[in-house]
């Protein structure tokens, strides 16, 4: 793309508006006043283009928001998944222990419900494998699960 020429201008502004530039000029990436001030003439002519300036500000807002939103719902998207497989394997285990021995479901479920509220859900499969071989090495039931 060809460079546009560029004219000098006279600008007048208050020390503490070129400080304030100064500052900033390095975290902008700009080599010059000039350079500085074009970006920010560009950043404020589009924002004065957009008709409604909350219209403007908005999408940059939305923008961020979008991203941040997208961030955690990756996350809770992993979570749920690792909770699936979790679940899936004690699903798996208990399905294939109760095959001799019934049980009450409804207690089960009732200690499970009880058990996720007292750890705030960490509760790992091999914990709770852990324990059923505690109540299995110490040769008696107990009741609970």
């Amino acid at each position: 793309m060809e460079e546009e020429k560029r004219t000098k201008n006279t600008v007048w502004l208050k020390p503490s508006i070129v400080s304030r530039m100064d500052g900033w000029m390095k975290a902008e990436n700009c080599k010059s006043r000039g350079e500085f001030i074009e970006k920010a003439l560009r950043f404020y002519m589009g924002y004065l283009a957009s008709e409604d300036t909350s219209e403007y500000l908005s999408r940059a807002l939305v923008d961020t928001l979008r991203g941040i939103v997208a961030d955690n719902a990756n996350r809770l998207r992993s979570l749920i998944f690792k909770w699936c497989v979790e679940l899936n394997m004690m699903g798996h285990t208990i399905a294939a222990h109760f095959h001799t021995a019934p049980i009450n479901r409804r207690e089960l479920r009732g200690y499970s419900v009880d058990e996720v509220r007292r750890t705030n859900g960490q509760i790992s499969f091999d914990d709770a494998l852990d324990q059923q071989r505690r109540l299995e090495d110490d040769g008696t039931w107990h009741g609970s699960y």
